[in-house]
């Protein structure tokens, strides 16, 4: 009997039954092993998230950070920005701005002003200078009389803010700026102390005191004395500028006489002006410098120092001549220190021979 050439069905069925399970194995391996893979992936993918995320909590903590520094950089900062109204470039522009209003303000003294030479010489004499005067003598005439508008409105600026007078000011009327100013000197004396004597090393306190002093002076500067504004939105003039206006208009009536009655108001209108300008230049404005900047007269028969003094004199004759009268003062940081001096506007000197 021939042989078959059919396989054993039975054989055949073991084969595909090991095949369908080497199949279903590799199926299941490959399932757990995507699974895992997912896993993986997911659990990458997380991580990713959780690194975006750190980054970006770190970056939010360096800009809060540099935020705090420039923060911090600009408590401790003493040095006032070119965009600041009181930084020494501008202080130098505004005092010479008052200088050329001082000047409108005691005009040529020629033409329709009638000079009182008797009380010129008086005046003379109050400011130490021996120079006998007369009426052609106009230099000196308009040197002594614009020493005299600032020596006069420094008395005003004194007696204005004397802690001794504060009862005669409304606190919250036109006695504001004298209560802000006396105030101020007391906070600031109170920092120095509370810097000095309390233990800790720290910039921010170390500079409060002189941070304090120069915020309230710059807002006193650049706001005291300007028209006072009422509940109902009206402007008027501030009390004490209309108050010592006319006194100082009827005090340097002494010395000279208008003929003609328009130009006399026209010039005399100027007074307020000046008034608030001087006052804010010298009490507020000079504190808000660091160090604290300073103005200095100086006096008959000084010698002449071109460094620091300005006039119409030669440079070969320097030698022999000396100041008759100084009518605009020196204003500098640390004169006495001459490595660190620093002028802002140099004082303005009539001059006169050395005597031999």
């Amino acid at each position: 009997m021939a042989a078959s050439n059919n396989p054993n069905p039975n054989l055949k069925n073991s084969q595909l039954n090991n095949l369908e399970a080497a199949y279903n194995k590799l199926k299941d391996d490959f399932e757990e092993l995507k699974e895992r893979f997912d896993k993986q992936i997911n659990l990458s993918n997380k991580k990713d998230n959780e690194i975006r995320e750190l980054e970006r909590k770190n970056d939010e903590l360096k800009d809060e950070a540099s935020k705090y520094q420039s923060a911090l950089g600009s408590a401790i900062n003493l040095q006032l920005s070119n965009s600041d109204e009181n930084n020494p470039v501008s202080l130098k522009k505004d005092m010479l701005k008052l200088q050329d209003s001082l000047e409108d303000y005691i005009t040529t003294c020629k033409g329709d002003i009638e000079i009182n030479i008797i009380e010129i010489q008086k005046l003379l004499k109050k400011y130490e200078s021996n120079s006998v005067v007369s009426k052609d003598q106009k230099p000196l005439i308009k040197a002594v009389l614009q020493r005299h508008v600032i020596e006069r409105i420094f008395m005003y600026g004194e007696e204005y803010f004397e802690f001794n007078n504060l009862i005669n000011y409304k606190k919250y009327g036109c006695g504001t700026e004298t209560y802000l100013y006396n105030k101020a000197c007391e906070l600031i004396k109170l920092a120095e102390v509370f810097a000095e004597k309390r233990d800790g090393v720290d910039d921010t306190t170390k500079v409060f005191p002189i941070k304090l002093r120069q915020q309230i002076y710059a807002a006193l500067g650049n706001r005291g004395f300007n028209n006072v504004i009422t509940d109902k939105k009206q402007k008027y003039s501030h009390d004490s500028i209309n108050y010592y206006k006319k006194l100082l208009n009827k005090e340097i009536d002494k010395y000279r006489t208008f003929k003609d009655s328009e130009r006399k108001r026209e010039i005399e209108e100027k007074a307020g002006g000046i008034i608030q300008n001087v006052i804010s230049l010298f009490w507020f404005r000079l504190e808000v410098q660091e160090p604290i900047a300073e103005y200095i007269w100086f006096k008959y028969d000084d010698k002449i120092d071109p460094s620091y003094m300005e006039g119409t004199w030669e440079d070969d004759e320097i030698d022999n001549i000396v100041v008759d009268i100084c009518y605009f003062p020196l204003i500098a940081q640390e004169f006495d220190d001459k490595s660190k001096c620093q002028i802002y506007t140099k004082a303005i000197i009539l001059h006169k021979s050395k005597q031999t």
